[in-house]
């Protein structure tokens, strides 16, 4: 008899323990998994700027005219005064046609014999014709000049051209200091001598 109750003794208590196990694995609540990481951003591609506009190229300022070419010769003081002097000034302004002109430095006109330019001066007329002895028609750079022998002035008589031996090149034996300079009607050479007329 007393082995019987010890044996159920045992068997409830293996009962208990084994239905208190089940509870505990029951009771046990699995950990939920980690999210999974969100994906990075794409990065947003940057706008391109757009080409700023190139400015506009600024017109090229219009060429003077002859008479605005002489007047801005640092060493044609003298010529210009002369021009003026025989009203050719306006003309050269508004000349049609195209002349080379042939400017003498302030320092050609000191060498002049004394009492020249006064005589010019008072003489209106011999005063245009000694200019226009300076006055070629024509667009004549040095290298169109080379090849003449004489050119034709506005005065009429022409003028002789002669090459050194050193390939100089003289005008009625007036060396050329400055050569083509530009005018809208014209070209311009300055020399070192005035020019005067045999006729």
């Amino acid at each position: 008899m007393n082995l019987r109750l010890i044996a159920l003794s045992l068997l409830v208590a293996s009962a208990s323990t084994n239905v208190g196990c089940k509870k505990d694995s029951a009771s046990e609540t699995p950990e939920p998994a980690a999210p999974a990481p969100a994906p990075a951003p794409e990065p947003e591609a940057e706008a391109t700027p757009e080409p700023e506009a190139a400015p506009a190229p600024e017109p090229a300022p219009a060429a003077k005219d002859l008479a605005a070419v002489v007047a801005g010769l640092e060493k044609g003081k003298t010529f210009h005064e002369l021009l003026v002097a025989a009203e050719l000034d306006k003309e050269l302004a508004s000349a049609d046609v195209s002349l080379t002109i042939l400017v003498p430095t302030d320092e050609a006109f000191a060498k002049l014999p004394k009492g020249t330019l006064d005589k010019w001066k008072k003489n209106k007329e011999q005063l245009q014709k000694a200019l226009k002895y300076h006055f070629i028609p024509g667009l004549n750079d040095t290298a169109k000049i080379g090849n003449y022998r004489t050119a034709p002035t506005a005065a009429g008589p022409e003028l002789p051209i002669k090459q050194t031996q050193d390939a100089e090149m003289t005008i009625d034996g007036a060396k050329l200091l400055e050569v083509n300079i530009p005018a809208s009607n014209g070209l311009v050479h300055v020399i070192d001598k005035v020019l005067v007329t045999k006729k």
